[in-house]
């Protein structure tokens, strides 16, 4: 128990006190969930979706689905500079921290504390 508490207050002082590329990275490995060092369609699918019904936006019928879907289509498509149906760790920094409303997400974390 004590190394999760550790963990979650690590990962929290990196969203509140990290620099850009550290949140950057968390936020990545957030996304990369079995860790191989890329984001696939159905990892950014699965987050995007746990995003959503924490927000109380269940995705329920089939229009909610492809909405998720294409919203997933229009990230890879921003973020998957070659193609290869992978995001790696450098497409994701490059293309976060050249995004103006990604870096003022980001920065709302500056404001917390």
């Amino acid at each position: 128990m004590a190394s999760k508490l550790a963990e979650f207050v690590a990962n929290l002082s990196i969203l509140l006190r990290g620099t850009v590329d550290e949140k950057l990275q968390w936020t990545f490995s957030l996304y990369d969930i079995n860790g191989d060092g890329c984001i696939t369609k159905e990892e950014m699918k699965e987050i995007v979706t746990a995003i959503y019904e924490l927000m109380g936006k269940v995705p329920e019928g089939c229009e909610e689905e492809q909405a998720i879907k294409d919203k997933v289509e229009r990230l890879f498509e921003k973020m998957d500079r070659n193609c290869d149906g992978k995001i790696t760790l450098d497409e994701f920094i490059e293309c976060c921290t050249k995004d103006e409303s990604i870096r003022r997400s980001i920065a709302v974390f500056d404001t917390i504390f």
